[in-house]
């Protein structure tokens, strides 16, 4: 069987965490470059389709205005035509970027200089306009398009960069997740079988706790057997001085509370572990009340039974209520009738069993720690008992899958509420 410390298996999962670090970080950084270079090719796509679509207006604007130049002998809007081929041209200025353009934007920016500031030369300026001026804005046009296109494969092959390196990033992602996932499996099957053995290692020290427990507590009864019979031979003798009748019924009392301290541990030791069964919480309830009616003589009992079957043997429930009505009759108070409630209801998927009495109740301090072994508080110890009752209750539900509640009221009254899983 494995000896290694659980704790030592899981600091060194530090390289598992570490990498999972670095696929967070990986993940994080591919996503933020995705979302960096689809903003970059938005903006550039944006900037290049505003671009033509402005150069494109401005060109066809300069043309139709110096066609109407040529056409028309107003002095004002020959001054209005030229002021506005002028405003067109130093829009248009900065656009012209791209290889080539510059040379013939010059050219262009000649012919309409000509046009607009020689207005003596009107004569070739029908030709001019028809032929040269179109011409040029024509090329322009053509060295657009071109630029827009070469702008276009810019960015699908920055486009497809970006996809590859996406793949490849993706590829070591999810290879570094691969192997995380594989170390984890690694760890988590190591540490289940640490944890099976662990597990088996303790079903091994309870069976054998449970055998020396039986095995206790056989050895301790069979000496207490003689000392119990010889004691009952001595009372029924006649003519024994007082003296020595009471030392013999000390003796008496000292054996039966050995007996009960050996039962107690008995049952304590095996409360972890109750048989399986099924069982009628009712009838448990009312076969217990006709098996105590000497206790309960003088007892005002009142009973609610209203719950269905409960996962666990009669036995292990008359064993629970039997601890739990015994501690009430322990524990009442003789200013008052005792007077003890027993209610069972069904409350969802568990059985209800709450038990009221009007007996010494308990301090705060004595109420926290009711259910922990051999603890007796104030009132408890000018009682007879050992600490054991609340304690084996408590165990034996909590391992049916239940839980058991106590609240108390000093000098008033006593309410303990056990849940069991229904049938």
């Amino acid at each position: 069987m494995s000896n290694e410390n659980p704790r030592t298996v899981l600091l060194s999962t530090w390289p598992v965490l570490a990498a999972l670090g670095l696929v967070t970080l990986l993940i994080v950084g591919m996503l933020g470059l995705d979302m960096f270079f689809s903003q970059q090719e938005s903006r550039r796509t944006t900037d290049i389709v505003e671009n033509s679509q402005r150069s494109i207006t401005l060109l066809n604007n300069i043309r139709d205005h110096a066609k109407r130049l040529a056409a028309t002998n107003s002095e004002q809007e020959i001054d209005e035509l030229t002021r506005a081929i002028d405003e067109d041209a130093r829009n248009y200025d900065p656009l012209a970027t791209y290889q080539g353009e510059r040379v013939e934007w010059t050219h262009l920016q000649g012919l309409l200089d000509e046009l607009s500031h020689n207005p003596s030369n009107r004569k070739r300026t029908a030709s001019l306009v028809e032929r040269e001026i179109d011409s040029s804005i024509d090329k322009l046009l053509s060295i657009n398009f071109l630029e827009g296109s070469s702008h276009v494969a810019a960015i699908r092959a920055a486009h497809r960069q970006a996809l590859w390196s996406d793949v490849v990033v993706g590829g070591i992602v999810i290879a570094i997740a691969l192997a995380i996932s594989l170390w984890l499996l690694r760890v988590l099957g190591h540490q289940r079988r640490l944890i099976v053995e662990r597990v088996q290692l303790l079903d091994e020290k309870n069976r054998e706790l449970e055998a020396f427990a039986g095995r206790a507590a056989h050895d301790l009864r069979s000496p207490m057997n003689p000392i119990r019979g010889y004691t009952d031979l001595i009372l029924e003798s006649p003519g024994l001085p007082d003296d020595v009748t009471g030392m013999v019924r000390r003796i008496r009392r000292s054996v039966d509370r050995m007996s009960s301290v050996v039962d107690n541990m008995l049952a304590l030791s095996v409360s972890g572990r109750p048989p399986v069964g099924h069982s009628s919480s009712a009838l448990a309830v009312e076969r217990l009340i006709e098996e105590m009616g000497a206790e309960l003589q003088g007892v005002d009992l009142v009973t609610k039974l209203r719950a269905g079957r409960v996962a666990c043997t009669e036995e292990v429930l008359a064993q629970i209520l039997r601890n739990l009505i015994g501690n009430a009759i322990k524990f009442r108070a003789h200013s008052r009738p005792l007077r003890i409630t027993i209610e069972t209801r069904d409350v969802g998927p568990m059985v209800e069993i709450a038990i009221d009495d009007n007996g010494l109740g308990m301090d705060p301090e004595s109420a926290r720690h009711a259910f922990e072994p051999f603890y007796r508080g104030p009132i408890d110890r000018e009682l007879p008992g050992h600490g054991l009752g609340l304690a084996i209750v408590d165990r034996t539900t909590r391992s049916l899958g239940g839980t058991c509640e106590l609240s108390s009221v000093l000098d008033h009254s006593t309410r303990i509420v056990v849940r069991l899983p229904r049938a």
